[in-house]
Parts: C-alpha cells; sequence; structure tokens
C-alpha cells in the first residue's frame, strides 16, 4: 500500500491547482455572483496546504518568527480557516435558495454557527485545539443547506439539466466530503487516547479521507468545465 499512500498523501495539492485554473478559465460566467470569491477560496486552502507541508517536512527551513507561529499553533491556522470556509457557503447557497421561510432560517442558523464558532473558543483552545463544535455544526448545516437547495432542482423537466448547474456540482462535491470525513473526524477526536488499539482503522480511515478531497475536487472542476451559461446574480 505504499504507493497508494504516497498517492493520497500528495494528491490534494495538484487538484486543488487545476481546480483554481479552471475556476479561472469560467470567471467570466459567474464574476458578478455570490460564487466570484470561488477561486479565493480555493487559493487559500492550497496556500494553507502547501506551506503546511513545507513546514512540516522542513521545520527549520525558514527561520522567522511565522513559522514558530505556524509550526506550533496550525490549529489556529485551520481553525479560523474553517470558520471563513463555512461562511462563505452558508452565503452562497443562502443566496440561490428560493424559499423565503428556508432563507430566514438559513439566516439564524448562519448566526447561531457565529455565536458557536465564538463560544467554542473558551471551550477549547483555539490556538491548539481542533474546534471540535464548530466543525460539526457547520458539516451538519452545511449537509442540511445542500440537501435544501438540491430539493428546489426539478430534476424531471426537459429543458433543464441540473448536470449543467455549477451549484449542482458543488453541492454534490460537499456533500460528499462533508458526509464522509465528519465521522472520521469525530470518531479520532473522542478515540484519540486509543489510537494504537485502533491504529489500523486509523491508517484506513486516513486513506479514505484523503480520497474523499479528489473526489470532492473533481466534482468541482466537472461543474466548472460543464457549465454553459452564466450563473444568475
Amino acid at each position: 500500500m505504499n504507493i497508494l499512500d504516497a498517492i493520497l498523501e500528495n494528491i490534494a495539492e495538484p487538484f486543488y491547482a487545476i481546480t483554481f485554473v479552471v475556476t479561472l478559465w469560467r470567471y467570466p460566467k459567474y464574476y458578478n455572483t455570490p460564487l466570484k470569491f470561488f477561486p479565493i477560496i480555493i487559493a487559500y486552502t492550497l496556500l494553507n496546504e502547501v506551506i503546511a507541508g513545507i513546514l512540516l517536512k522542513n521545520p527549520d527551513l525558514f527561520i522567522l518568527p511565522i513559522n514558530n507561529f505556524y509550526s506550533n499553533y496550525n490549529y489556529f491556522i485551520y481553525n479560523i480557516y474553517n470558520i471563513i470556509y463555512f461562511l462563505y457557503f452558508f452565503l452562497l447557497f443562502w443566496k440561490y435558495i428560493d424559499n423565503i421561510i428556508y432563507k430566514k432560517l438559513i439566516l439564524i442558523g448562519s448566526i447561531v454557527f457565529t455565536l458557536i464558532s465564538f463560544i467554542n473558543i473558551f471551550i477549547q483552545n483555539i490556538y491548539n485545539k481542533p474546534q471540535i463544535i464548530t466543525y460539526s455544526f457547520g458539516s451538519i448545516f452545511l449537509i442540511i443547506l445542500i440537501l435544501t437547495y438540491f430539493n428546489q432542482i426539478e430534476w424531471h423537466q426537459n429543458k433543464l439539466n441540473p448536470t449543467k448547474n455549477i451549484l449542482f456540482w458543488i453541492g454534490w462535491g460537499l456533500l460528499i466530503f462533508y458526509s464522509g470525513y465528519l465521522p472520521i473526524k469525530l470518531f479520532k477526536y473522542f478515540k484519540a487516547s486509543e489510537y494504537e488499539a485502533h491504529i489500523n482503522l486509523y491508517v484506513w480511515l486516513k486513506r479514505f479521507h484523503l480520497f474523499l478531497i479528489p473526489v470532492m475536487y473533481t466534482c468541482f472542476i466537472i461543474g466548472f468545465i460543464k457549465m454553459k451559461r452564466n450563473l444568475k446574480k
């Protein structure tokens, strides 16, 4: 499994880069919509992963104060990233869900998520602990949001092809990833003290997690390639 593990360990960054290039290629079709910030989110993700990978493998490469900060407190970087990431997608799907009641509930849910993110800081140290409550609520709420959006798609109308809808593919990518990874994250968090007893399971869970990343970004890439019309404002 060494070859498979090596591929999975290094496959994410190329997918981020390819997705970023494709989003820029298709940018004229959505530059004036809420999706316009999507390339920034992808670039932000890629930057996080590249810096984390470099500093993990070469901790003494840079003699800078930021290096010590990032090495010792990289949870802080990802905790902030997750908050921004979730809030962006809450806003994106809120914009394209038609039902007024659902839109109000999404707004309330986003406010609750923001409050939970703030409260979680006092429960778990944001600098060196994963904000598990924030991540769990954000993942579950995003899954609900996506399913709500899917529910409004008129699947059976011949004139409407959802596979040419970029939000359809973004939704599927996010749904697959968070439905698969949230249980893994919760298991790893609550069973961390039993790592040695479940080491083989941990290895396979890590492989599955790393596999979910290219699956999600493949959905993004397909969506941007297949979109024919400009996304509505």
